[in-house]
């Protein structure tokens, strides 16, 4: 049921990036039983992601909703049954039945199946793996025509570190001051650490199965690269912020990488 796009040709390069919200498609044997409209799915989901997570030779671009299977949450809060499992919003028409329900629990269980396969693969020929988890999120929740949410709790980009080891910490810390201030058009990118969304569960899957091995960090891109509630994107500042992040982010890992492995 979950649909993803996927290329790991590039065994040389020790990066995974990871787009599991990029996704609209809901599966038809669920449709009759979902009632939010796609225009407020789109809203809550992180469009676009895979745009950046393609420029790197290994990636796994999910093309499934979140309203379908959430894959950055346990396994038993995965499908979204009540208002309260999707901040207030009313997601099912009816409850889901056992057989559906099931189906959809195991496509969540054969993903991350996927995912260890070829993380293990990924590991065969590096001895230490980057796994980057991107997301992005909203800044205008007040409504289309209202003041963008304070920038104090919403910066440009956020990197989320409570679901990995504390060890790597610091490290995270060298990549946000490497992307702090870069000039994204006329303003300086405000990059902070932990605030609003420090990383979901598969951030945490995967430090629990590869302790010394794998470094998932969570990245949470703020809309500044469209209009969260019309949907249209800005293709020249998605590129711009695309290639910021990319640029700092190998950079990064380059110098990295020896040291880790």
């Amino acid at each position: 049921m979950i649909q993803t796009k996927f290329n790991l040709g590039n065994s040389s390069e020790p990066v995974l990036a990871l787009a599991i919200h990029n996704g609209h498609r809901i599966p038809d044997a669920l449709k009759r039983f979902t009632c939010i409209s796609a225009e407020d799915r789109f809203r809550e989901e992180d469009p676009h992601t895979g745009l950046i997570a393609a420029q790197f030779g290994n990636h796994l671009i999910v093309e499934t909703s979140r309203f379908a299977v959430d894959l950055n949450r346990r396994r038993e809060k995965c499908v979204y049954l009540k208002p309260e499992d999707a901040w207030g919003l009313q997601t099912r028409i009816s409850e889901l039945p056992d057989p559906l329900y099931h189906d959809l629990l195991s496509s969540y269980d054969d993903w991350y199946n996927t995912l260890v396969y070829q993380t293990d693969r990924l590991l065969h020929r590096h001895p230490f793996l980057f796994v980057l988890d991107l997301h992005s999120f909203n800044h205008r929740r007040g409504g289309p025509d209202a003041e963008p949410d304070p920038q104090s709790e919403n910066p440009d980009i956020i990197l989320g570190r409570s679901n990995m080891p504390e060890k790597y910490h610091t490290i995270v810390e060298d990549l946000r001051q490497r992307l702090d201030s870069q000039v994204f058009f006329d303003k300086s990118l405000d990059v902070r650490c932990d605030v609003k969304f420090p990383g979901g569960n598969l951030p945490r899957f995967l430090h629990d199965h590869y302790p010394d091995r794998v470094l998932c960090l969570a990245v949470e891109f703020k809309k500044i690269f469209m209009n969260e509630w019309s949907g249209k994107l800005n293709p020249v500042a998605l590129y711009h912020l695309r290639n910021i992040f990319i640029s700092s982010a190998r950079d990064w890992i380059e110098e990295l990488y020896p040291k880790l492995s």
